[in-house]
């Protein structure tokens, strides 16, 4: 079987060479519109709710905020899991989403949910920032007196 396609390969050595410069084009133009993150993001959509509201006990916390938060977060479109938290003075509700849904699409419809619930004067519930488990894992500036943008770029790369 391997001696037919060897005897073929060089008996056709035109189209095979056609072949494998058409296969080498698919993969330049392959490698260059492949859209691969350095650091791509393996976790759940996540947002945390929080909620201060200094002088409230644990107990009414829960009562007043985590509970009517809560329950206007339940119905939320593609909602997987929530777990909250409610101590002296706060309210912490971590909401996860289902695979497949939009970081900011996931949170705008959580914001909405959010407005909707009747709150304590003074209890304004807010989300954290778009974050997710990896964080940042390095952030710097490049500053110079003497050297413009392009010339700090150039330093840096090598």
């Amino acid at each position: 079987m391997i001696d037919q396609f060897v005897a073929f390969c060089l008996h056709q050595r035109v189209a095979v060479i056609l072949l494998a410069l058409l296969m080498s084009a698919f993969g330049v133009y392959a490698w260059e519109t492949l859209s691969v993150e350095a650091y791509p993001e393996l976790g759940d959509v996540a947002a945390q709710v929080t909620t201060q509201v200094p002088g409230l006990a644990a107990e009414e916390v829960e009562q007043l905020i985590t509970v009517p938060l809560e329950r206007q977060i339940n119905g939320t479109p593609g909602l997987l899991l929530m777990r909250s938290s409610s101590t002296f003075g706060l309210s912490l509700i971590t909401v996860l989403f289902r695979d497949g849904y939009e970081d900011y699409w996931a949170r705008q419809r959580l914001l909405e949910r959010i407005n909707q619930a009747v709150l304590p004067p003074g209890a304004s519930p807010s989300l954290d920032p778009v974050a997710g488990p990896g964080g940042e894992i390095y952030r710097y500036t490049l500053e110079s007196d003497t050297k413009n943008l392009q010339e700090l770029s150039r330093s840096s790369a090598g």
